[in-house]
């Protein structure tokens, strides 16, 4: 039914976005009827919007002059009155690009307090920031009391004269910029968490400090929240400055509104969030850019001709350097990046917008080698186009003037048709379509057809059509798309977190967490009624005895088209809490004797991983380990967890602190061969040989709760103790009971610390899930027990003899529930002989190997699956293609489930071209580890024990189960076991019988060889 009022009443929002070449202003009018028949519904908001005007300027050095002149630019245009406009949105880089620059002047110190009790000292806090930031933002660091299991458990109550004495060195160290981070933060329900807890004793002990509770930031993982978590802290005091500027910038235009800023997620937040968690704006210019290009080109309407069930869109921001390709999500919001995302070089578990950018823009070089061949970018002329360009009179041929020559026209450009050969321009084109063709096929994840929104100055580029295009849309006020996503950003609410059921059923537990984050979309600005679940996801925990997951749970609604005067005030203003306009005129600059001036650089170069060699002793055959060999065999041991094993990166960045401890040094980290080892090596009852190490439990604790560092010497000690042995713990080496998987690290810190070296084997070849999944104890040659279970609260457990090694496995899980479930555990040592003939031997010269191929293709940007499978003897390409199903539930313990694939096509893929993709869905099935690989319906590519491994075709690194998301592109690769396996004795245990499979073991089809050697190749 029409409406019938005819009396309208305009309101506006102004949508900002500062890059570090333009900022961009674009106005939204939303025309809002005064009544609406019956008392009916507030109509649609974005069926009412339109953009009324827009500017592009040039950034200015201060940001807010250039803000200010945008703003004012277009009011001017379109006379808009300034008590109509009731918002300011705004998406900037500054704050990343601080960060990323490392600018000392925009940083803070940080201190970190983790709230951990014994654990959580294997890696220090700003262990793996790059060494210049390092240097700035480092400050305190403390582990107190506190923390909690992942069942709720407190691992040690907060003592407040403990937080007290730390805050006392803090304010004498002048540092006033505090992160709390407590074990397990994420489950605390209490009605003061631990970690507001102490932010309230720190608030008063040190006036003015500001205090960063990291369950606000981050998600499950610890080292990747805590170091979000710093980031954000060491910008907060740059941020308020910055957004005091804005706000400023407001008060001069004389508009008094609110101020917005855009996360990277593609919402808002108000500007008092905005100087809470300034992380969430650092990646929001991509997200901006789509969600203005979905709007202008209408496909938000309800009647748009574009189903985004029938449909995929993809969007392409063209600038003068580069293109950056992003793709809506069938949510309606931007696909966002695998569960780990790098900023300024700092591993973090932030949500990002996944991102495929390459050399290509407006200004991209064109040029012909000797050959005829023509090559368009990845240089660019870049901001000097209109100096440099042939069509402005310059002597450099770039994409812009192809087009140009080709007659396109644009009123911003010349009129210039030049004298480019016909030749030249064609290859040109074709080879602009290629590449933008390519970066579509990147991005897909379905066959469904695409169509390809064109934004940016630069994207008159494409002129031509794309093969795998079936629409391209290049929208009106396409050049300030993102400024407009700003301008119609809708806001969200979030939960994630773990959650207890406590008895409740699924439906109850779904209800509630909706509610919620309904409630905080609407805290938040959402308009009444506009909200919507975008994203519900239950992910089951292993090992856990209370039935916990892991929720994420987004909410998503309009933002309320308003007048500011008519909003109802938050609730926490209602309480008197200080806000962001007081805290702007209030909070000064950081006093200089509070930051002081930074270090001058000392980084030492990247190492030459093209000349680079291991050091290994010709006369001893002993290897001397270095950092670059840590990284090398941290790779390989992914790719040889096969999906589980728990992660590596917390085991390796421990095993590189040790490596640098002034008490350790670089020679006593060694690896020998098992064939150096003493003949006559004592048996596991008499003391002697080589003690066998491992972590055992779920990986969800291990990636949270980490080890305090010494728990392995303390087990392997214990039983040397038990078994009347001394000196080095009494052993002549140290062997990971398994190469897959965070277990394959662990043993470089322990061999260091006990004095021993590490032997170049272990007892699996891969990841599986059960410790007597271990050959030695598989062929009856050799029992796990006497054993010690440790963990870092002085807890030491002796299982001195089991019936057999199932046995071992039932009492070691149950040992390991009670103490956390992540304990250490020592087992008995091997003989020499036994580790000999039922070991897998050099499994750590193999891991080196894979993770060297992958290390040195990344830097080649070469293609990183062809470069690993060149060193896996007998290694084989499964498939390519995309995540587009994800099923998992927790059996007795274990994780079950399954992951299904779909193909994408390369036009310049070898691999597609002799037929390695299938056409058919892959399904990959696992508990714990990948133990099945099937074409639908039913053709088995590859089963247990041999190996699978999922890779990320964009890093090239290995995927965990847990890992696997919709829409991630993929390859699988297989390897054959080691023969031990493929026996009647060895598929007995781990064949596909063992794993629910009726069908029988059927091979890979290619012979194991023996993996390449470190010691044969480089101590000749």
């Amino acid at each position: 039914m029409p409406l019938i009022n005819l009396a309208e009443h305009k309101l506006y929002r102004i949508g900002v976005d500062v890059g570090g070449t333009n900022t961009d202003a674009a106005l939204a009018c939303w025309t809002k009827p005064t009544a609406v028949p019956d008392g009916g519904a507030h109509p649609d908001g974005h069926e009412d919007i339109s953009i009324v005007a827009s500017h592009k300027s040039q950034t200015t050095a201060d940001v807010t002059t250039g803000i200010r002149h945008a703003i004012q630019a277009v009011l001017g245009a379109a006379s808009v009155p300034r008590d109509a406009v009731i918002s300011v949105n705004i998406g900037t880089t500054h704050f990343i690009n601080a960060v990323v620059q490392a600018d000392a002047s925009s940083l803070s110190r940080v201190a970190v307090l983790r709230l951990c009790g014994p654990f959580c000292r294997e890696v220090p806090p700003f262990a793996d920031f790059p060494p210049a930031l390092r240097r700035i933002v480092e400050g305190y660091t403390a582990y107190v009391d506190g923390g909690l299991e992942i069942d709720g458990r407190p691992i040690k109550p907060v003592r407040e004269e403990e937080i007290v004495k730390h805050a006392t060195k803090m304010r004498e160290a002048g540092v006033s910029v505090v992160v709390v981070v407590g074990v397990f933060s994420a489950v605390d329900t209490a009605e003061v968490t631990q970690e507001e807890q102490v932010k309230a004793i720190l608030q008063r002990e040190i006036p003015g400090v500001d205090v960063v509770c990291s369950r606000d930031i981050g998600r499950v993982g610890f080292i990747e929240r805590e170091n979000a978590s710093v980031l954000n802290a060491s910008i907060l005091r740059f941020a308020r400055r910055t957004i005091r500027g804005f706000e400023r910038a407001l008060a001069e235009l004389r508009l008094d509104c609110p101020l917005y800023l855009t996360q990277n997620d593609g919402t808002i937040m108000d500007a008092e969030a905005a100087c809470r968690t300034p992380i969430k704006t650092f990646s929001s210019g991509a997200t901006n850019s789509l969600t203005g290009a979905v709007f202008l080109a209408g496909i938000h309407r309800k009647d748009s001709e574009f189903d985004l069930k029938t449909s995929q869109v993809i969007m392409v921001d063209v600038g003068g350097t580069t293109s950056d390709f992003a793709a809506l999500s069938p949510s309606g919001f931007p696909r966002q990046s695998s569960t780990t995302a790098s900023i300024a070089g700092v591993r973090t578990a932030f949500s990002m917008p996944e991102l495929v950018s390459i050399g290509l823009g407006g200004g991209s070089l064109v040029t012909v080698d000797e050959a005829g061949d023509v090559s368009v970018g990845p240089t660019s002329v870049g901001h000097r186009l209109q100096t440099e360009a042939l069509c402005f009179g310059g002597a450099t041929a770039t994409a812009t003037d192809v087009v140009l020559a080709r007659g396109f026209r644009d009123q911003s450009l010349p009129d210039w048709q030049g004298d480019m050969s016909s030749d030249v321009v064609s290859k040109a084109s074709r080879q602009i379509t290629l590449k933008l063709q390519r970066c579509v096929d990147t991005m897909k994840t379905s066959d469904l057809d695409v169509v390809l929104l064109l934004v940016g100055g630069g994207s008159i580029i494409q002129i031509d059509e794309l093969s795998n295009v079936q629409k391209s849309i290049q929208p009106p006020f396409y050049k300030v798309a993102n400024a407009v996503g700003a301008a119609i950003a809708k806001v969200a609410g979030e939960v994630d977190r773990i959650v207890i059921p406590d008895g409740r059923k699924h439906e109850q537990l779904v209800e509630e967490l909706s509610r919620e984050a309904e409630q905080l979309a609407y805290s938040n600005g959402a308009r009444t009624g506009s909200v919507e679940i975008m994203e519900l996801d239950f992910i089951p925990l292993q090992y856990v005895t209370n039935n916990a997951f892991r929720a994420v749970v987004k909410a998503v609604g309009e933002l309320d088209w308003q007048l500011p005067s008519k909003k109802a005030p938050r609730s926490e203003e209602k309480a008197g809490t200080v806000s962001v306009t007081e805290l702007s005129l209030t909070d000064g600059p950081e006093s200089p004797s509070k930051q002081p001036a930074p270090l001058p650089p000392t980084d030492a170069p990247a190492p030459d991983l093209e000349n680079y060699e291991p050091d290994v002793s010709k006369a001893t055959r002993e290897w001397y380990i270095s950092e670059v060999d840590l990284d090398f065999i941290g790779e390989g041991c992914g790719i040889l967890g096969t999906g589980g094993g728990g992660s590596v990166y917390s085991a390796l960045l421990h095993s590189r602190e040790t490596l640098r401890s002034p008490t350790i040094g670089g020679r006593r980290m060694r690896v020998v061969e098992a064939a150096s080892l003493p003949p006559a090596a004592a048996s596991s009852t008499s003391g002697g040989g080589t003690a066998v190490i491992a972590f055992v439990g779920a990986p969800s604790v291990s990636n949270e709760r980490l080890i305090g560092g010494g728990e392995i010497e303390a087990a392997a000690r214990a039983l040397s103790r038990y078994l009347g042995t001394t000196g080095g713990g009494g052993y002549d080496a140290v062997m990971a009971a398994e190469v897959g998987g965070s277990n394959g690290m662990r043993a470089f810190a322990a061999a260091a610390s006990l004095d021993v070296p590490v032997v170049d084997a272990d007892m699996i070849g891969r990841a599986f899930p059960k410790i007597d999944m271990s050959l030695p104890y598989v062929y009856g040659q050799a029992g796990p027990a006497p054993a010690v279970l440790s963990d870092a609260r002085g807890n030491v457990q002796v299982v001195a003899e089991v019936e057999d090694s199932s046995r071992f496995e039932s009492i070691a899980r149950s040992a390991c529930i009670e103490l956390g479930l992540y304990t250490a555990l020592s087992l008995a040592p091997l003989g020499r002989e036994v580790l000999l003939r039922y070991c897998c031997l050099g499994s750590i010269s193999f891991a080196w190997f894979m993770g060297r191929e992958i290390c040195l293709a990344r830097q080649r940007k070469a293609d990183v699956v062809q470069a690993l499978l060149s060193v896996i003897p007998g290694g084989r390409l499964l498939y390519k293609g995309k995540v587009v199903d994800v099923q998992r539930e927790v059996k007795g313990g274990w994780t079950i489930g399954t992951t299904a694939l779909e193909p994408f096509h390369d036009d310049d893929s070898d691999d597609d071209r002799n037929g390695v993709v299938d056409s058919r869905r892959l399904v990959l099935s696992y508990q714990n580890e990948f133990f099945c690989a099937t074409l639908e319906p039913n053709t088995v590519l590859c089963t247990t024990p041999d190996l699978i491994t999922v890779l990320d075709l964009s890093t090239g690194a290995a995927l965990a189960t847990h890992e696997l998301r919709y829409g991630l592109r993929v390859a699988v690769i297989a390897m054959p076991a080691h023969p031990l396996w493929t026996t009647d004795v060895g598929l007995k245990m781990a064949g596909p019988e063992a794993f629910g499979i009726s069908s029988p073991f059927q091979p890979l089809g290619t012979t194991w060889e023996k993996p390449p050697s470190v010691f044969d190749r480089y101590a000749k």
